[in-house]
């Protein structure tokens, strides 16, 4: 069940990734074509940076989940699998922790800029921090079982 449920939450990543990323492009180039006619829209840069924050967050918990995150394995492929599995563990808990910052974080950066409005719409800026907490517990969710993996492999014969 919690295989299924994780392949769920790659697939809802996978589409919001998507659809962001097409909603990024089409937002620009709605900007550039206004512009290219004389026309220019106020509100498409600002919708296109809030957006941009939005496929970062999105992009993040993707990498990690895919463990596909710039890092130096150098010193860490000199260790023993035991010590290695050992490090591993604790910079994933470190990931913990640091989501953890942004989860407490999170709601109160919402709260805080939802009565101010974007400059180019009458949308609150909260709107930019909405994504911190969801990003938060995805890279918890999926430090915690990456952790679990390591130590069911590292408990096998």
């Amino acid at each position: 069940m919690i295989a299924r449920l994780g392949a769920a939450a790659g697939q809802v990543l996978a589409a919001s990734a998507a659809a962001l990323l097409l909603t990024l492009l089409l937002t620009v180039l709605l900007g550039v074509g206004a512009r290219a006619f004389a026309h220019p829209l106020a509100w498409t840069e600002e919708a296109a940076q809030h957006l941009l924050v939005w496929t970062g967050f999105v992009g993040l918990v993707i990498a990690a989940r895919n463990g596909s995150h710039i890092r130096i394995e150098a010193v860490l492929n000199l260790l023993p699998t035991g010590a290695r599995t050992a490090l591993t563990i604790a910079l994933h808990a470190l990931v913990i922790v640091f989501a953890a910052l942004l989860l407490r974080e999170g709601p109160s950066l919402i709260e805080r800029n939802w009565d101010v409005e974007w400059v180019s719409l009458p949308l609150p800026s909260a709107l930019l921090y909405i994504p911190v907490p969801i990003a938060a517990v995805g890279l918890i969710l999926t430090s915690l079982a990456e952790i679990a993996s390591l130590l069911r492999r590292e408990r096998l014969p």
